[in-house]
């Protein structure tokens, strides 16, 4: 049934894939590819990175494929790919953004080890799965400057902006919240009231001087606060986090 995670049975020796897409013929379409291409195993498909994440912990897995076509272009799949990120140290490369720096900067700030897009051949899809398994990543002249660029701006902003005091509960919202959970699910994971999440998340929004939940996860990175989304912290005391250098 589509949408359910499907382990593969073992194959020849090679690079272990997992491949996730919400569009059901390129699931099947790159997945039978992957199979039939000499080096590559699929050792799992997914729908999304939610049915993807067990599947990772449980398999042994050398680089994730993430389709970023369709619903999954934009924010959407940004946010997917914060989440997915955050829930496996596999290397992640991801297919059919566009090749305009700000787009690739955006997915390398999100964590990938490489991209494809919509104008490269399956060749190319290969041989950038290879190089992520390997530490590589490949970029476009223009996609190298607007990285610099970004990097010379996060230098420049922590360098102006304090870092904010947010509290131990605060940062275990703000992970929960890149996860990708609502303030009922934050509330009934940590097993505290709906409105003291609100409270919690009011506080952090004017701390870190953003407007949207979406950005807080966004903000707690740039000051280093936040190095990974956890998914079902423990709680913690309400002490003030310490002074990131």
């Amino acid at each position: 049934m589509y949408g359910v995670v499907r382990s593969e049975a073992a194959g020849p020796p090679g690079i272990r894939v997992v491949v996730i897409s919400g569009v059901r013929i390129y699931l099947q379409g790159l997945a039978h590819l992957l199979r039939a291409e000499e080096g590559f195993e699929v050792t799992g498909t997914a729908s999304g990175v939610e049915s993807a994440v067990p599947l990772l912990r449980q398999a042994r897995v050398d680089v994730v494929l993430l389709d970023m076509t369709g619903d999954m272009a934009g924010e959407r799949g940004l946010d997917a790919l914060h989440r997915l990120a955050g829930s496996t140290p596999v290397p992640l490369v991801v297919l059919g953004i566009p090749d305009r720096a700000a787009e690739v900067v955006a997915c390398a700030e999100a964590g990938i080890a490489g991209y494809v897009t919509n104008e490269n051949s399956f060749a190319d899809l290969t041989g950038t799965l290879r190089s992520a398994t390997r530490g590589e990543f490949a970029w476009q002249a223009q996609v190298a400057a607007g990285l610099v660029v970004r990097l010379a701006a996060f230098a420049r902003e922590r360098r102006a902006s304090p870092v904010p005091q947010l509290t131990g509960r605060e940062l275990e919202i703000v992970a929960l919240i890149d996860a990708g959970l609502s303030n009922k699910e934050i509330a009934a994971r940590l097993h505290i009231q709906l409105t003291t999440v609100k409270n919690h998340v009011h506080n952090v929004l004017e701390k870190l001087g953003v407007g949207r939940r979406s950005d807080a996860a966004a903000a707690v990175r740039r000051h280093q606060l936040l190095s990974v989304p956890v998914i079902g912290l423990p709680a913690v005391r309400d002490e003030p986090a310490g002074s990131v250098s």
